[in-house]
């Protein structure tokens, strides 16, 4: 089985919505197991984020999927901590070539998420993992809160939240929008994982 990771910290919740909407879509695959992980402020001790079973776990899976919300332009301190603590993969590669995808959450349509998004994509690219964008949106784009990817995030799903439960947000449209990023990557991570098995057969 290929098995998915979703490690993601949230404030408001509008984080934890989105990636709750990514494991949805990408457990509609029957190949694929999906584990997902939220960071909390009491793993950080010392200033060092510390949790040694969500490591291995992140490190036993196929893919990971990186989540935050989009603070003062930027990821949260708490997943910023846990960036940091990712540079052991970093020396040792062992993160290598797995799948990699991303997404955040902020009270603005644009909200400089986009600074978010490149930054998950940044830290993906030095831990030597592979970039999955997100769906293509359809061409006939309205602006409806029910369209797909309708604020143009092509890298990663960028969501408005808000503090507010009334608003109903994230809205219909990011949440389908993050559902199909939960597939896409799914069927990318399957493929790939098949792939470098039927590669090291041939080996053999």
């Amino acid at each position: 089985m290929t098995r998915i990771a979703i490690v993601y910290h949230s404030g408001a919740g509008n984080t934890a919505t989105i990636a709750e909407a990514i494991a949805d879509g990408a457990q509609l695959n029957e190949q694929v197991i999906v584990d997902v992980h939220q960071l909390t402020g009491s793993q950080i001790i010392d200033g060092r984020w510390q949790d040694d079973d969500m490591m291995t776990a992140l490190t036993d899976s196929d893919a990971i999927i990186f989540g935050s919300p989009t603070y003062m332009g930027m990821v949260s301190g708490v997943f910023k901590c846990f960036a940091d603590a990712t540079a052991p993969h970093w020396f040792q590669q062992t993160w290598k070539d797995k799948i990699a995808g991303g997404f955040t959450a902020s009270g603005y349509a644009s909200g400089d998420k986009v600074m978010t998004l490149h930054y998950l994509a940044t830290l993906a690219a030095q831990l030597r993992m592979l970039w999955v964008g997100t769906q293509a949106p359809p061409s006939n784009v309205t602006g409806d809160e029910q369209d797909i990817d309708r604020w143009g995030y092509y890298i990663g799903v960028g969501a408005v939240g808000s503090m507010n439960p009334e608003l109903n947000l994230p809205d219909a449209g990011d949440i389908l929008t993050a559902r199909l990023y939960g597939e896409r990557i799914a069927m990318v991570t399957e493929r790939w994982v098949r792939a470098q098995v039927a590669l090291q057969a041939e080996m053999k």
